[in-house]
């Protein structure tokens, strides 16, 4: 065990032994923050642990003191626990990144109702809908309520004589001007809550008998309306139908060594899934995480189920029920649908397995962080370099990074890629979670560049792989060549690391060609002149159109079809990356 960390039996020693809060520091900040029914036990623990533990060792480095607050209950530290977390927010405690809750739907409870979004529950007063985890599927959601329904778009409602503008765009059905009364108001806006809720069967029949009565009347318009209302709530008995679940309504975090998924369940579907964004931490409780996650003033369902046990679970249903007023049954029994969702769209769940073959091939353990490095580039022209992240079993999109290649102006894929790896290589010695791993897409001569510049830059701990195409080979720098063929959950692994930042640099190259130009992209295709390049500009634009439009097409307008591909494998640069 290296480093001095003595100080800290000193105040271990005089911890009293009852429950409450504690707080590792040190002159700046907070590192760790823990509760525990005896404060000088949970301690003693922590420093038991500092022979095996990394992590705990980092606790102890960083911190100059320990501090601790004595509470009535254990019930009461969990709760304090909670507060300060969020208040100081330390290093190394289990917790959301920040952000605020995730958009809902709210159909407003008001004498003519409108829909609204928010991200805090109970807000607005009416009725809530969702969590949506994308905010643009929430917005999606409300312009189509307003075209399907024709809710009111303004918002205070005003008196006025003249509709406005929405109302002539089929978006609004003209409450302010009185254009509708408040009974088909009131039914109009029955009917969006059916819609939310996906129980809409009973609601179609009642619209069938509307539909029937505005067709006699000849009340064409209205009929219209109507007729539309009906189709978008058999689309959403179909879907429930086909995907629907055992549960109507319901959270579930499904919780593996490493991360937190939600999936939530609405109206028997799953509405929203994801991997939620936490912060590194030697805590394995995660129920920090799922209280932050309604902390965040987002809805809380009436049941919430889990794939396993978790610490301090009564402590999380009592807190529930006392600040947000919910009693909620938490179960443990996973839906067979919800297995096989999770099991479809969750494969970093995968983990565990590759983790055993990784060991058993490499003789260390799967890093937690790895890095996959690509070079992509258009007869010489247009170089850029990828940097993908993989981070515990899925990629990290928010770290990806993308570079123009400006110290080569020639075909060197070499140069290219040292280039690339020099810049983001410098960056590792400050970064706090630096990769274990770094994959490049290549043979033996890209890995020997990779090799050599970890060691110019003095980069410690950091292994280098590279991965050649086709042959789907790992080369590592002591010599080994695996075939991955052999091995199909590291294939599984290292190919689509390794396709991501193929995908990844080819978009990049694109755009920039793209800011070229049209006229000046197709200058360097041969066989295209002046005329065919005119005629290709008027006619289509931009290289998406081109790439887009048939072969028969172009034909028709004087490009032969060997010329047509060529423009094509040209933009796509699918010969030269």
């Amino acid at each position: 065990m290296k480093g001095d960390y003595t100080w800290a039996l000193d105040y271990i020693d005089r911890a009293p032994e009852s429950s409450g809060v504690y707080m590792f520091k040190n002159k700046e900040r907070f590192i760790y923050i823990g509760k525990a029914v005896n404060l000088k036990n949970r301690l003693r623990g922590h420093y038991n642990l500092l022979k095996e533990d990394p992590k705990e060792r980092k606790i102890f480095s960083e911190s100059s003191s320990i501090e601790w607050i004595v509470t009535s209950s254990e019930y009461e530290a969990f709760v304090l626990e909670n507060n300060m977390i969020k208040l100081y927010k330390p290093k190394y405690n289990v917790m959301l990144k920040s952000g605020s809750g995730y958009p809902m739907i709210v159909i407003t409870d008001e004498e003519f109702p409108t829909v609204k979004i928010s991200r805090k529950f109970g807000e607005i007063k009416g009725d809530y809908y969702g969590p949506f985890i994308r905010g643009k599927n929430a917005r999606a959601l409300k312009q189509l309520i307003h075209k399907l329904f024709k809710l009111r778009t303004c918002d205070p409602m005003p008196q006025r004589d003249i509709v406005c503008f929405d109302y002539h765009l089929g978006l609004c059905c003209g409450p302010c001007a009185g254009k509708i009364s408040k009974k088909e108001y009131k039914a109009a806006s029955e009917v969006v809550n059916s819609f939310l809720s996906g129980d809409v069967k009973r609601t179609i029949f009642k619209l069938y008998d509307r539909l029937k009565e505005y067709s006699d009347k000849m009340l064409f318009e209205k009929a219209a309306v109507v007729r539309d209302q009906i189709k978008a709530l058999e689309t959403v008995v179909k879907k429930q139908e086909v995907l629907g679940l055992e549960v109507e309504e319901a959270d579930i975090f499904y919780i593996t060594q490493t991360d937190v998924y939600l999936i939530v369940v609405r109206g028997h579907n799953v509405v929203g899934k994801e991997r939620l964004n936490i912060s590194d931490s030697p805590d394995e409780s995660f129920i920090n995480v799922i209280m932050g996650y309604y902390d965040r003033r987002n809805y809380v369902p009436q049941r919430i189920i889990l794939n396993r046990k978790v610490e301090d679970a009564e402590h999380f249903l009592r807190w529930l029920k006392e600040y947000k007023n919910r009693e909620v049954k938490l179960e443990l029994n996973l839906p067979n649908k919800i297995v096989s969702f999770i099991e479809r769209n969750f494969p970093s769940i995968e983990l565990t397995q590759i983790s055993n073959t990784f060991r058993q091939v490499f003789g260390f353990e799967l890093p937690r962080r790895i890095e996959c490095f690509d070079i992509s580039h258009l007869q010489g022209s247009f170089t850029v370099g990828s940097c993908v992240v993989w981070e515990n079993g899925a990629m990290n999109k928010r770290d990806y990074r993308r570079y123009r290649v400006r110290g080569v102006n020639q075909i060197d894929d070499y140069s290219s890629l040292k280039e690339v790896l020099t810049r983001r290589f410098s960056k590792y010695k400050q970064m706090d979670n630096p990769p274990e791993l770094v994959l490049i897409d290549g043979g033996k001569g890209q890995l020997s560049v990779g090799i050599e510049v970890r060691d110019k830059l003095k980069i410690e701990g950091l292994k280098i792989f590279s991965l050649a195409k086709r042959e789907e080979k790992i080369f590592t720098e002591d010599g080994k060549e695996i075939n991955l063929f052999g091995y199909q959950p590291l294939l599984k692994l290292f190919t689509s690391i390794r396709d991501e930042a193929h995908r990844f640099a080819i978009s990049y190259s694109r755009k920039l060609r793209e800011k070229e130009g049209l006229k000046s992209i197709l200058d360097k295709v041969e066989g295209v002149g002046e005329k065919r390049k005119e005629v290709l500009y008027r006619t289509y634009k931009t290289l998406d159109n081109i790439l887009k439009a048939s072969d028969k097409e172009l034909v028709k307008l004087g490009i032969p079809f060997k010329l047509s591909q060529r423009i094509k494998r040209y933009i796509k640069g699918e010969s030269f990356d």
